[in-house]
């Protein structure tokens, strides 16, 4: 199974017509999706959808977005690499000892190769913003996360889980600095307890700025449809697919300055890779 654009490894599974699942409801488990091709513009949104759910009343222990200079590695930061350099925003949904603060809880996270990541502590040390999202888990509306970054201006991250086209803010931050070249990726872990953590459609657009304002680059819309199709074995050592929900656009204007947008969505047919 292969992709030109994305490499997959760790317990994620690949169900072609649904979702990129990259852990199942079972514990000790970490899976990982990550973009080939670098993301090189200097203002972007990233909208993704995604689906954390389970059995039980106890559950654990989140997921992650990166946009990072690492890609592709398996490791003890919801399912990928710690001491890494860029940026991540991790949706935890396990509390260890972050006394007064309700979960799940979204944060932000840089990195630059030496910090580690505070795990016992829920990332306290690390946060440069977050809040509070309880419902996010198990809620019966498409979840999603939409971020929104100028370069040397700010960060954006709002949420929607409490109702179909109803965002709400969860942070906006200063001045941030990413590194030149970026890999869009996800990962998930569970421990002793343990969710499904499914993502379902993806889509990045360039954001041009021009005299205070931005105009948002155009892109096709997500594919919505549903269907059945075949379920991928799980490979633990990482891989790619060769049928598959992804569809990659390259915005004109940007070519040459290396820019790829790309939409993830789920797709009923074989053959286009």
């Amino acid at each position: 199974m292969q992709s030109r654009f994305y490499d997959f490894g760790g317990d994620t599974i690949i169900r072609a017509d649904q979702y990129v699942r990259l852990t199942s409801d079972r514990p000790s488990q970490e899976g990982w999706l990550f973009s080939r091709l670098p993301l090189t513009a200097t203002n972007w949104e990233i909208e993704v959808e995604f689906k954390i759910h389970g059995q039980g009343n106890l559950h654990g222990d989140g997921m992650a977005i990166w946009l990072t200079k690492q890609r592709a590695t398996t490791g003890p930061v919801f399912g990928s690499t710690d001491k890494f350099e860029g940026l991540g925003v991790f949706i935890d949904t396990y509390k260890n000892q972050r006394p007064g603060v309700v979960f799940p809880y979204v944060m932000a996270m840089m990195g630059n190769t030496s910090v580690t990541y505070d795990k016992d502590h829920d990332g306290k040390d690390n946060e440069i913003a977050g809040c509070s999202a309880r419902g996010i888990r198990g809620s019966t509306t498409a979840t999603k996360a939409r971020l929104t970054y100028f370069q040397e201006k700010s960060l954006k991250v709002d949420l929607q889980y409490k109702a179909d086209n109803e965002w709400t803010e969860c942070f906006e931050t200063g001045p941030l600095t990413l590194p030149s070249v970026s890999y869009l990726g996800f990962s998930a872990e569970t421990g002793e307890l343990s969710d499904n953590h499914d993502i379902i459609s993806v889509q990045v657009n360039n954001k041009y700025i021009n005299k205070g304002y931005s105009e948002q680059g155009s892109m096709p819309a997500v594919d919505k449809g549903r269907g059945r199709g075949k379920q991928f074995n799980r490979q633990r050592e990482g891989g790619s697919w060769k049928w598959f929900f992804f569809k990659v656009m390259v915005f004109g204007g940007v070519v040459v300055g290396g820019y790829v947008g790309w939409t993830m969505y789920r797709a009923n047919q074989r053959g286009r890779f």
